[in-house]
């Protein structure tokens, strides 16, 4: 279907060029995310900003994950996570926040996204 991110991101763009001069804003997600949000930036003539999440990861296999915390904090678990003692789950949750800081400040230089009101107004062009 896409021969790699950049194509992917230019065919996102592309179905997306309604939006082209717009104002809007387009959020990714490291690693791969900013490869396709850099061309959808590019071909609406937008801006562009990372915003950072952390899959949940189970213990002794992290690839397989129980739910996501977002940079801001907010959380989600699938039905799964039950499987995990609670202190469990907490623990990764702050071990998961505490990265994602990190990231944000690695990636953001610390920062801030732009006003929730901001980003609320840009989610719902049509």
């Amino acid at each position: 279907m896409f021969k790699d991110h950049q194509d992917a991101g230019q065919q996102l763009g592309q179905a997306l060029k309604k939006y082209q001069d717009k104002g809007v804003l387009v959020l990714a997600i490291p690693r791969g995310g900013m490869e396709i949000g850099l061309e959808v930036a590019k071909i609406l003539r937008a801006d562009l900003e990372i915003i950072v999440s952390r899959k949940l990861g189970y213990p002794g296999n992290p690839e397989a994950g129980f739910g996501a915390v977002a940079e801001d904090g907010s959380l989600y678990l699938t039905p799964q996570a039950k499987l995990l003692a609670e202190t469990e789950i907490e623990l990764i949750i702050k071990q998961q926040k505490q990265e994602a800081a990190r990231r944000v400040q690695v990636f953001r230089n610390n920062r801030p996204l732009p006003p929730r009101q901001f980003l609320d107004r840009k989610c719902r062009l049509n």
